[in-house]
């Protein structure tokens, strides 16, 4: 589907809304990870899979952006960027590969290496967007310190976010599977 249909930006337009609501709704990880409590989950990616998987990645994409730029203009607490970019960086490393693998037969012998992959993705992404990026702007210089961050905090709770990421996404999309390919057509 070219980017510029009106279906098209209509669909994007309400997942990003339903993204930036979903972004409100955040589940602190202190009860799994008690070494990441200050790590919240939220399922605003859901909308951006979703629309990948019926649209492409590039409207995946898109979504992330503008949720990001959203929530950086009307929520941002203290002034900076890193959430939203971490944000960014975990949404679209984990969709891409979903929508890589799934996107043209999402099916059981697809959907579930496809959602692991993404799940590897995000956490390896995150990995290096932590240890270059959000980590020394948050003042952590210590190579060390970094590294046990991502180890025993930041990874874990990449990992467990992609796994309820894809729970969510194998309970939603077979129901809206036929609905969104319509639109994303």
């Amino acid at each position: 589907m070219k980017l510029n249909s009106t279906k098209l930006i209509t669909l994007i337009g309400i997942m990003t809304a339903l993204s930036f609501v979903l972004y409100f709704f955040e589940l602190p990880v202190g009860f799994i990870l008690p070494q990441a409590a200050f790590l919240k989950i939220d399922f605003s990616d859901i909308p951006a899979i979703l629309i990948s998987l019926s649209a492409g990645p590039i409207a995946g994409i898109v979504v992330e952006l503008l949720k990001n730029i959203l929530h950086f203009i009307f929520l941002n607490k203290d002034g900076g960027f890193v959430g939203e970019l971490a944000n960014f960086a975990a949404g679209v490393s984990f969709l891409l590969p979903v929508a890589w693998i799934a996107r043209k037969n999402f099916n059981y012998k697809t959907y579930l290496p496809a959602l692991a992959l993404g799940t590897v993705a995000m956490a390896a992404a995150m990995a290096f967007v932590n240890y270059y990026i959000t980590l020394p702007i948050w003042g952590i210089e210590d190579s060390a310190a970094r590294i046990n961050m991502i180890n025993s905090a930041l990874t874990p709770f990449n990992i467990v976010k992609g796994i309820l990421m894809s729970i969510v996404i194998i309970l939603l999309y077979p129901r809206l599977q036929s609905v969104l390919k319509k639109i994303g057509r």
